[in-house]
């Protein structure tokens, strides 16, 4: 059975990023039973990131943090796919999705290379999630493309995790709550997505 994951960027609860992650989760399900979990980042106990790096450090026991971070991260080694959703807010994703991509850093093991004396001379990153399929919902209010950002954030994130981005949805022009409701092609997409998330 296949473990998916879904993290939702948005500070409310039936936000138009819920309604159009309920249709991806819906696309898992048409391809046969999944198991899911669905949690808002604001319901969870995450710190902000204090940029310290010494969860990447060679030999490093995970984030000096200790808040709810640590058993969602295992929960993403686990799973076989990833949904990130979030609204556009000033151009860019909400401020609890910047931190939890921050938070996700553990994920990420610095390989360092020495030269004879010791001294770094070069490193890469290898990734505990490395493989694992994504997808990137985003839904913004203004009628015209402004989340350029957004996507370029989250696709970034995407590849220095290692994740394999399957596709995205953009919804525009969602102003009001739950307006999202009524783009069945949007709606369609975000159904879709899920499906292939899955295979």
């Amino acid at each position: 059975m296949k473990k998916i994951m879904a993290i939702i960027g948005s500070p409310r609860k039936g936000s138009n990023t819920e309604i159009l992650t309920d249709s991806v989760i819906e696309g898992c399900k048409s391809k046969g039973p999944v198991e899911l979990e669905k949690f808002f980042i604001v319901d969870k106990n995450i710190e902000y990131c204090n940029g310290c790096l010494s969860c990447v450090e060679p030999g490093a026991q995970g984030c000096v943090i200790d808040d709810d971070m640590g058993e969602l991260l295992e929960k993403m080694v686990e799973c076989d796919g990833l949904i990130f959703g979030t609204p556009n807010h000033v151009r860019s994703a909400t401020a609890p999705m910047v931190n939890f991509l921050s938070r996700m850093l553990p994920l990420l093991t610095l390989k360092v290379e020495q030269d004879i004396a010791g001294n770094i001379v070069g490193g890469a990153f290898d990734s505990k999630v490395k493989g694992k399929k994504a997808a990137i919902l985003i839904s913004q209010g203004d009628p015209t493309i402004s989340s350029i950002l957004v996507f370029s954030l989250l696709e970034r994130n995407l590849i220095d995790y290692q994740l394999i981005r399957v596709g995205e949805v953009l919804s525009l022009g969602n102003v009001s709550p739950g307006e999202v409701k009524g783009k069945k092609q949007d709606l369609k997409a975000a159904f879709s997505l899920g499906s292939i998330l899955v295979s």
